[in-house]
């Protein structure tokens, strides 16, 4: 697993996809955990890829699927959507792009990386932009002071591409096996938190009461 620090505070490790429906109705419960935890913890985001690499456009089939999550998400988080996008033709839902957007954001301007994740999950889902075509992505990290250019010659590196696998197994390592996912790192004790969608007051409880109980990290 990637060095983060392990030995010195406790981290909440965050699993997502930017293009999973779930992961953007929890977006707001994320952003409200982190801001409110503040110096008290770390916070490390693991792209876990829903998708990658996926080659064949979207089938019938797979559109009502989709939609019916879109349509749960909707219900559970009040999250916008533009169901527009079900009128694309020949869409190829490969989710790797979008991840490495995420990831290129995390090398140039680690800060912003938790809003650059939001801002394509807005572009996506809210806005129907095809976020898995690089000048879209480009544009959105223009957004955040990123030159398109910039972006896109460290988006199409080799470097970028190996470092999105890289998440991707880590993810594995975690097992995190539904996205969006919760961990507590604690020196080498991993706490899975939440696997899947919760609301806030759940999740809030869930954090403080495995904060409490946290072990000495040295044990």
């Amino acid at each position: 697993m990637e060095t983060y620090d392990l030995l010195d505070v406790p981290h909440l490790i965050y699993v997502m996809d930017p293009m999973c429906s779930w992961c953007y109705g929890f977006a707001p419960v994320i952003k409200q955990l982190k801001a409110e935890q503040g110096d008290k913890i770390k916070f490390k985001m693991v792209i876990g890829g829903l998708r990658p690499g996926t080659t064949e456009p979207m089938s019938s089939d797979m559109k009502a699927a989709t939609r019916q999550h879109w349509e749960q998400v909707q219900a559970a988080a009040s999250q916008p959507f533009d169901y527009t996008f079900f009128e694309r033709e020949n869409f190829v839902y490969d989710t790797e792009p979008a991840c490495r957007a995420v990831l290129t954001m995390r090398y140039l301007k680690p800060e912003v990386e938790l809003d650059m994740a939001e801002a394509i999950q807005e572009a996506f889902y809210a806005k129907n932009n095809d976020v898995t075509n690089p000048e879209v992505l480009a544009s959105i990290a223009f957004k955040f002071g990123i030159e398109e250019e910039t972006f896109l010659e460290k988006f199409n590196s080799d470097l970028l591409k190996e470092k999105t696998q890289q998440d991707f197994v880590i993810a594995r390592h975690l097992q995190a096996t539904a996205f969006p996912s919760l961990y507590l790192l604690n020196g080498h004790h991993v706490n899975l938190l939440s696997r899947g969608y919760r609301m806030y007051d759940a999740m809030h409880l869930l954090l403080q009461n495995a904060l409490r109980n946290l072990p000495n990290p040295q044990s």
